[in-house]
C-alpha cells in the first residue's frame, strides 16, 4: 500500500522539516513537564517517578517518530490526529500521500 510510495526530493525535504518541527515541539513539552515535576519533587520517590515518566516518554517518542519513508504516512497520520501537525504543513506532498495521511489520521 503506502510502503511502496516514491518520495521526490522536494517531498523528502518538506517531510524532514515537518517531522523535525513536530519532534522538536514535543521534546520541548517533555522538557518543560520535566522541569515542573522536578521543581515539585521533595523526595526520592518523586525522583523515581520522574525517571519512570522520562523512560515512558522516551519509548513513546522512539516508537512515534520513525523517519523511514515507508513509515512517514503513519507518522504524519498520527501527528495530524494528535494535533501536532496541520494538513497545510504537508502542502507540497502528492495528493496520494495526503489522502493516505488523512485516511490514517481519521482512524
Amino acid at each position: 500500500m503506502y510502503h511502496d510510495i516514491n518520495w521526490s526530493k522536494s517531498e523528502k525535504k518538506l517531510a524532514q522539516q515537518v517531522f523535525d518541527a513536530a519532534l522538536k515541539a514535543e521534546l520541548a513539552e517533555i522538557v518543560e513537564d520535566f522541569k515542573t515535576r522536578a521543581a515539585a519533587t521533595a523526595g526520592i520517590e518523586g525522583v523515581w517517578a520522574i525517571q519512570e515518566y522520562l523512560e515512558s516518554k522516551r519509548r513513546e517518542i522512539d516508537r512515534k517518530y520513525d523517519y523511514r519513508y515507508s513509515q512517514l504516512p503513519l507518522v504524519f497520520g498520527r501527528l495530524l490526529r494528535e494535533g501536532r501537525i496541520r494538513m497545510e504543513q504537508l502542502d507540497g506532498l502528492s495528493g496520494e500521500k495526503r489522502e493516505i495521511i488523512q485516511s490514517i489520521a481519521s482512524l
